[in-house]
């Protein structure tokens, strides 16, 4: 097949963009697949060689969030990204010719508007199919009721529209929208009256180095959070909980490894003279990653429900796919893979007590979850791989074909 991937958020190596990306390239190539990616335009030009990035896309919308621009001009960068993006890729597909698989793998309103002038327009005509992919909409879940519903923002009311103007082209499998977990894809679906698809979120395993855990001695267990300090990830109760855990439990052998970028440095403070802790104040160089997570035996991740309740985790599949056992939020879609695919133990959402009681938890129980974890981490590979995502592609299509004969 012949993809064109376009993701104008791949700019630099910040976020996981250049992961999930190079991901996608890399295993579907090796399965025969030929690949353009269309990047920002200011794509970095590691970029360029590393993935062989064509820049030409308009200015990341993602890179430009949090930026302190005022409503009205946050509103107009709505159609203003649309277009460019409508103009751009009509211009380089007069050029490139058809392709039978577009992704589109981080979906805005900005980037929706854009892409539902091409497939009516544009689009209208090829033979090939869009996948228009979601990992963040306006759809807010309502904790005492469980109850999804819009936000009240008028982009969110733009979405719903422009999701529902695409139900013609959905239904003749022309465009496939994509969820990355089963709670979003269902939200969604009763939301707007359209079908969406889950697919899995992709992460490769690491290949390269044995584990370096010792389960059968007592010495000590990396326990680790590793991307941003946001508040939506529970770094607040995080930092609480292990200063907490550490004073109550001196004889411990856990041993902590947090990294506290992009958060108030105050919230470090209390953790900065603590023996058992570690704090890593910057972003990873090129494959520290991969070694952090070689030596990581649990991965701590509070993260909210109010903002986790249908996002992906990407952190919870690496470590499912690494046979890292994983300590999370009950309630949200981090506990629900973690349930199919991995082996957690799960706090109570918002709860610096439950935190501290499920680390010393996990600590007794340390050899049988990550024994658990390893046996599990074949199934879990196999689920989030690009492999898995194209067959649930296919077969989607197959599906298609066969209800329009």
């Amino acid at each position: 097949m012949r993809w064109l991937i376009v993701e104008d958020a791949l700019r630099d190596r910040k976020g996981h963009w250049l992961e999930y990306i190079s991901t996608f390239a890399r295993e579907l190539r090796a399965l025969g697949d030929d690949v353009t990616i269309l990047a920002d335009r200011s794509a970095e030009p590691f970029l360029i060689k590393q993935l062989q990035v064509q820049p030409v896309l308009p200015a990341s919308i993602w890179h430009r969030m949090g930026d302190g621009a005022g409503a009205m001009r946050r509103y107009l960068r709505v159609p203003v990204h649309a277009w460019e993006t409508y103009c751009t890729i009509k211009k380089y597909l007069q050029r490139a010719g058809e392709f039978d698989i577009t992704f589109v793998p981080t979906v805005l309103v900005h980037h929706l508007l854009g892409w539902t002038w091409l497939i009516k327009r544009a689009l209208r005509k090829k033979t090939g199919r869009v996948v228009l992919f979601f990992p963040n909409t306006p759809v807010q879940l309502d904790l005492n009721r469980n109850e999804f519903s819009w936000q009240p923002a008028p982009t969110a009311k733009l979405f719903c529209w422009l999701i529902r103007s695409l139900q013609y082209e959905v239904k003749q499998g022309r465009v496939i929208l994509g969820a990355e977990t089963q709670q979003m894809r269902a939200a969604l679906t009763r939301l707007t009256g359209v079908t969406f698809t889950y697919f899995p979120h992709p992460v490769a395993p690491l290949h390269e180095a044995p584990s370096t855990l010792n389960l059968e001695s007592s010495t000590k267990i990396t326990m680790a959070s590793y991307g941003s300090a946001r508040h939506e990830k529970g770094s607040d109760l995080l930092v609480a909980a292990v200063d907490e855990h550490c004073r109550r439990h001196p004889d411990s052998h856990v041993h902590f490894v947090l990294q506290s970028v992009d958060g108030d440095a105050r919230l470090w403070e209390k953790l900065r003279a603590n023996p058992k802790v570690q704090l890593i104040p910057n972003y990873f160089a090129d494959g520290e990653y991969a070694g952090r997570l070689r030596a990581t035996g649990v991965m701590l991740l509070p993260y909210r429900r109010s903002s986790y309740g249908l996002r992906v985790s990407r952190v919870v599949i690496e470590a499912m796919v690494q046979g890292i056992c994983v300590v999370t939020t009950r309630g949200t879609t981090l506990e629900d893979q973690a349930k199919q695919f991995g082996a957690a133990i799960f706090c109570e959402d918002g709860s610096v007590e439950s935190l501290v009681q499920v680390i010393h938890e996990t600590e007794q129980n340390f050899a049988n979850l990550t024994q658990m974890a390893k046996l599990r981490k074949v199934m879990a590979q196999n689920h989030f791989s690009v492999c898995n995502f194209r067959k649930i592609l296919l077969n989607h299509s197959i599906k298609q074909e066969s209800c329009c004969i």
